[in-house]
């Protein structure tokens, strides 16, 4: 089929050669040229039939399968190599931490008041002096009853002229070179004097010979023995009056 197309190519070029000779050369020649070139334009055109006739192909025969008779042969069976294990990564997103801004609270400071001290000033009294006047000096005997004395506490008290200490609280006393603590006063029993009931009321520090009858207020003395907070018994007197 290459052939055939640079045939007809060929032909082509000799007719537009012819032309352009044709065109130039005198009657006679052209008379000549123009047989010549005619019959090779119509070469050309049998050429160009012929390739563009269709080309017949001959079908292809088809051969039929090979049957073959027996058992079939097994195809063995492909090797698993086993599952595939699948590992899942999973991506761990750490939270992004958000910063607190820190507050400056700004201090305040007060101002110290300072509140000026007033000073008051000092008056001065002046001192009155009171002549001093004579006058006749009254001299009265003063008496104190045992009724002055309160409840768990020491005094003093005049009984018939003498001055003598009085205790209706705790009281110690010298016994054979040591001290001895006399019991409460309340803790004495009661005595009958004259049909009435007297108290215990309070110890005096009168003696034996002074200890005897009775005081302004009414109360009886009597020189008797107390128990003492250790153990032994001595003598002291006891003031016993009608009041509690």
């Amino acid at each position: 089929m290459t052939k055939r197309f640079g045939l007809a190519l060929l032909a082509t070029g000799a007719i537009v050669i012819a032309s352009a000779i044709g065109a130039t050369s005198h009657g006679v020649a052209q008379d000549r040229s123009g047989a010549g070139v005619l019959k090779l334009a119509e070469a050309a055109q049998t050429e160009r039939k012929k390739a563009a006739a269709p080309r017949s192909v001959a079908p292809k025969t088809v051969t039929s399968p090979r049957v073959t008779t027996g058992t079939p042969r097994v195809t063995s069976t492909p090797k698993q190599l086993g599952t595939q294990k699948t590992i899942t990564t999973r991506r761990v997103v750490t939270p992004k931490q958000t910063i607190t801004p820190k507050v400056v609270t700004p201090k305040v400071t007060t101002p110290k008041v300072t509140t000026p001290k007033v000073v008051t000033p000092k008056t001065t009294t002046p001192k009155t002096t009171i002549p001093n006047t004579a006058a006749s000096k009254t001299t009265s005997p003063t008496r104190l009853g045992l009724r002055t004395i309160g409840a768990s506490s020491t005094g003093r008290a005049t009984i018939r002229g003498q001055n003598y200490t009085v205790w209706r609280g705790t009281h110690r006393v010298r016994h054979n070179g040591r001290w001895a603590t006399l019991a409460a006063i309340t803790t004495l029993g009661i005595i009958v004097f004259g049909g009435a009931d007297y108290y215990p009321y309070a110890y005096i520090s009168a003696t034996g010979p002074y200890c005897e009858g009775t005081t302004d207020d009414g109360c009886v003395l009597k020189w008797e023995q107390v128990q003492t907070l250790e153990g032994p018994w001595v003598y002291e007197c006891v003031a016993y009056c009608p009041w509690q």
